[in-house]
């Protein structure tokens, strides 16, 4: 869970050291949490890339009659 504040608080602070000792756990144990993630990221890496093939492929143009 992250929490967003718009200003930097000693309470924001208490709470980042409470997470990096333990206290909160910032991240879910759910492992198909992350591999969801994993794959979506790879799927979305996967059409930019392909857009771009398509965008600099050169334009065939049709014979002419």
């Amino acid at each position: 869970m992250i929490i967003r504040l718009r200003h930097l608080t000693p309470g924001y602070f208490r709470l980042l050291q409470m997470q990096l000792a333990g206290g909160l756990e910032s991240e879910p144990k759910d492992r198909l949490v992350n591999h969801l993630a994993l794959v979506l990221a790879i799927m979305g890496l996967s059409l930019s890339y392909y857009s771009v093939r398509q965008m600099t492929e050169p334009v065939k143009t049709p014979p002419e009659q």
